[in-house]
Order: C-alpha cells, then sequence, then structure tokens
C-alpha cells in the first residue's frame, strides 16, 4: 500500500514527546524517516528503507548512517520494534497502530507472513500467568517452507549442511 497510514501522525507526536523529554533536535531527516516507516505496511530492513527513502525522495540527501543512528531513538521512542532477526540481519515494523500478532518465516525465500491466534496468545497469558512471569511484549516465529518454496522429497535448509527430513514437511505435522 503506498498511503501513509493514520498513525503516522501519532508516531510524529510520540517521537516529538521523545524528543523534548531527550533533550534532543527533532529534525526534518527523521520526520521523513519516520513518514516512510508508516508509509507501509510490512517488516524492513534498513537497507530496503534506505533505498525506498532515495527512490521516493531523490532530491533530499539522507545517508544511510542517518537511518541506523535514528532507529535506536525510534525503537526507545516505541514507535519501532525489531521483528525478526536472521544471520545477522534485523527486520523493524512499525509499532503504533499494530495488533498482537505472530510470524511464518520461510527459510528458503525469507518471506514473512503475519498470523494473529486468540488460542495461542490466550495459552501465552496463562502459562506467564501460571508463573508468575509478566509479559512485556511477545513474539512468536515459525520458521519453515511457505507453499510456493516446497518441493518434492528432501528440502535442504539454505546455508547448511543439514537436511530437513520428509516427515517434517508434513502439513499435517504438530511440531
Amino acid at each position: 500500500m503506498q498511503t501513509i497510514h493514520d498513525n503516522t501522525g501519532q508516531a510524529l507526536k510520540v517521537f516529538r514527546d521523545y524528543c523534548a523529554k531527550m533533550r534532543m533536535r527533532y529534525t526534518p531527516e527523521r520526520e521523513l524517516i519516520i513518514k516512510e516507516i508508516y508509509r507501509e505496511d510490512g517488516h524492513f530492513n534498513v537497507d530496503a528503507l534506505y533505498a525506498r527513502i532515495r527512490t521516493r525522495h531523490p532530491r533530499r540527501c539522507i545517508a544511510k548512517t542517518s537511518i541506523y543512528r535514528s532507529v535506536p531513538y525510534f525503537l526507545d521512542a516505541g514507535i519501532l520494534r525489531a521483528s525478526i532477526a536472521d544471520a545477522g540481519h534485523v527486520v523493524y515494523e512499525r509499532l503504533l497502530g499494530r495488533g498482537d500478532h505472530d510470524h511464518f518465516k520461510c527459510i528458503k525465500c525469507g518471506k514473512i507472513a503475519e498470523f494473529f491466534s486468540p488460542e495461542l496468545s490466550s495459552v501465552q497469558k496463562k502459562l506467564c500467568r501460571d508463573e508468575g512471569f509478566k509479559i512485556l511484549w511477545r513474539m512468536n516465529v515459525v520458521n519453515g517452507i511457505c507453499e510456493k518454496c516446497q518441493g518434492h522429497g528432501t528440502t535442504e535448509v539454505p546455508n547448511s549442511k543439514h537436511q530437513i527430513p520428509n516427515k517434517f514437511q508434513s502439513s499435517n505435522s504438530n511440531s
């Protein structure tokens, strides 16, 4: 989707307030970065965000290092969260306007799909209550192979000598 979400204004206000509280400058560059983060749904890494900004705003001169330096502030302000880390790469997602959800991640093509399961959420909350554990946030990632990438026979895990036996590829598997 190419339209700025309703939560963009809220994110800008939250970050403006954060900057005032932390006694740091609220810059036009950071504002543009936030607008781009909230422009589209989904997960992104800094490289993809930088490419999007350069494509949409070719006359704006924002360095990739500016984005890397801004991300910790966005995380701390609560407008962004690190979502899934894989092989040293972190992807992020906007935090405001997002409901509770979990992720499926294809280990072959990297596709990330979101899902929400009230049953899973309920079980996790009950387990935490039973153990006296206070949830600050939760994130589940189910790693597997998406329908498009599934083949017949044994599937090799990328960048690994390990293979996934056929019995684990079954759509009837409970584990």
